[in-house]
């Protein structure tokens, strides 16, 4: 085996060896969390002992990707909560019911919501993934709450006020229209948020460290191997030796 070939026990994280020709490459005892093998050509290769997985790097951005999903989502269940609230308010009561004190406690509602439903979407993101930085997920819910409560108050009770003036001039217009125009808008609103409420809580879940996706892993070996979310689809994996490797979360 030449030298360029020999990784054993390196630091690889984050490398990528796409399309590389690493027939009978060494790498047993590396870190290839983060690697990328896409295409490559891994005949009889070794990767005993090797630890697999998410790099700190794919982590972290998995989780701002999830904060801002959270975010999205959060907003979303804001909007709905508004639009339902100030709608059937002004249907049942009409026109009259728009005052400060109304506005004042449909914006508090919205509000609660918006923080709720952030610090539910952020946080079970690591708990149903087992992310031991779920410890820092609860204080940054807890902070977007109060900002949110704080700083978002006024901003919230502008959209209550356009919401019930906007509603109330549509309901005195043509009540017919303003109903059906809000049994559009509402489900889109609600099956917006459950989505992107699924997006947000699987965003680590589902994230791929190693990608062995394409390659040609014939005869490699992974014995004794730390196989975590790794991707092995459409890869050649014929004779492969996967002796006490423990696997777990990988597409195969």
């Amino acid at each position: 085996m030449s030298q360029s070939l020999n990784f054993a026990n390196q630091n690889l994280r984050d490398r990528s060896f796409k399309g590389r020709n690493l027939v009978g490459a060494d790498f047993s005892g590396a870190d290839l969390r983060g690697c990328d093998f896409y295409r490559s050509q891994l005949k009889f290769a070794n990767f005993a002992n090797v630890r697999t997985g998410r790099s700190p790097r794919q982590i972290a951005i998995a989780n701002c990707v999830s904060f801002a999903i959270a975010l999205m989502f959060a907003g979303t269940a804001l909007i709905s909560t508004i639009l339902l609230i100030t709608f059937i308010l002004t249907f049942i009561f009409g026109a009259g019911i728009v005052n400060r004190n109304t506005i004042y406690w449909v914006a508090i509602i919205a509000i609660v919501v918006f923080a709720v439903g952030f610090a539910i979407a952020f946080t079970s993101n690591f708990a149903l993934s087992h992310t031991k930085s779920i410890l820092t997920a609860i204080p940054i819910s807890l902070l977007v709450a109060f900002v949110s409560g704080y700083f978002g108050s006024t901003f919230t009770k502008i959209l209550v006020s356009g919401a019930f003036n906007a509603i109330s001039n549509s309901i005195t217009s043509n009540s017919l229209v303003a109903l059906l125009t809000f049994l559009a808008i509402e489900p889109l609103q609600i099956f917006g948020s459950l989505y992107l409420f699924r997006l947000a809580i699987n965003t680590s879940r589902t994230a791929i460290g190693t990608k062995f996706q394409y390659a040609d892993l014939t005869q490699a070996s992974f014995h004794k191997a730390t196989l975590v979310s790794c991707d092995f689809t459409n890869a050649i994996t014929n004779e492969v030796n996967w002796e006490q490797a423990q696997i777990t979360k990988c597409k195969l």
